[in-house]
């Protein structure tokens, strides 16, 4: 910033307690880590060697202070869960009810957020952890595979029929209308690689930003969709029918997602398990 003013207001503090900050650090190290002019302040080649150390005191700091929240929530019983608002809405409720079984004194609070919002609550600590599709690793986050799901063929599900089809080859889909998320999304990106290859005339239609507009769109006879198996969690919202596509099957994992270097939480394992036991029951048919 080379100011001292510009600093201290992003700092929310005055210009001048500030600077008498700095020279007390300056003091306690006994030497100049600043060239001060009227016009700009520099660091001096002490300031720029103290760079690096102090940035990592602060990561420390900061790592510290995530590590003692999470042993106070731990005490007090309080475990925070993010996750897409389709995954909150049709599989977290299941898994909450279990998790109360076995844990009757821990108090779970889902946060319903879109993929990247839950990418930055977990780097700030913000909630324990995100569970997801998060195809895309990232350096600050630790990803560990829950569950393996299938894609599927979605269709409206005719009066009567079964939840589930018997399974399409994907060369099947050639000609067919698919509605879609939009093509930004890692999911879709998935699905469109296989579509490219195995189904190139399949039509695609439309896009959504959510599963559950697709899925309605899908059971008022909009159109088809390719969607994680894991949709088939929503048949007593949505009418619709299952299919798993084959030749070749396409497998996609759902991840749970914690900071990296946290330390790891008993009551995040626990929770994981009682989800993973949901979406096996969803997956199995």
């Amino acid at each position: 910033l080379q100011s001292f003013t510009r600093a201290a207001e992003q700092l929310h503090i005055s210009q001048a307690g500030l600077s008498s900050m700095l020279r007390e650090v300056e003091g306690q190290l006994d030497c100049r880590l600043f060239d001060r002019t009227t016009r700009s302040v520099s660091l001096t080649a002490q300031g720029r060697a103290f760079v690096p150390i102090a940035e990592r005191v602060i990561s420390e700091l900061e790592t510290a202070a995530v590590t003692l929240g999470q042993l106070s929530d731990e005490g007090r019983g309080n475990l925070s869960v993010g996750a897409t608002p389709f995954v909150a809405g049709c599989l977290m409720p299941s898994a909450c009810s279990a998790f109360a079984r076995t844990h009757p004194g821990i108090s779970v609070q889902v946060n319903d957020l879109e993929r990247d919002q839950i990418h930055q609550r977990v780097r700030a600590g913000e909630i324990d952890v995100g569970f997801g599709m998060f195809l895309e690793s990232t350096s600050s986050i630790h990803r560990r595979p829950l569950v393996q799901t299938d894609l599927v063929l979605v269709t409206r599900r005719p009066p009567k029929a079964s939840l589930w089809a018997e399974p399409v080859r994907w060369s099947a889909l050639d000609g067919v209308r698919l509605l879609g998320l939009p093509a930004d999304n890692p999911i879709q990106q998935h699905v469109n690689t296989s579509l490219g290859a195995l189904a190139p005339d399949a039509v695609r239609v439309a896009s959504y930003n959510t599963f559950y507009t697709v899925l309605a769109m899908t059971e008022a006879g909009m159109g088809s969709a390719v969607l994680p198996a894991f949709v088939a969690s929503s048949k007593n919202r949505f009418s619709i029918r299952v299919a798993s596509l084959i030749e070749p099957a396409a497998p996609l994992s759902f991840y749970e997602i914690t900071k990296k270097g946290r330390q790891e939480n008993a009551l995040v394992r626990a929770f994981s398990v009682c989800l993973m036991d949901v979406m096996q029951k969803t997956l199995t048919h």
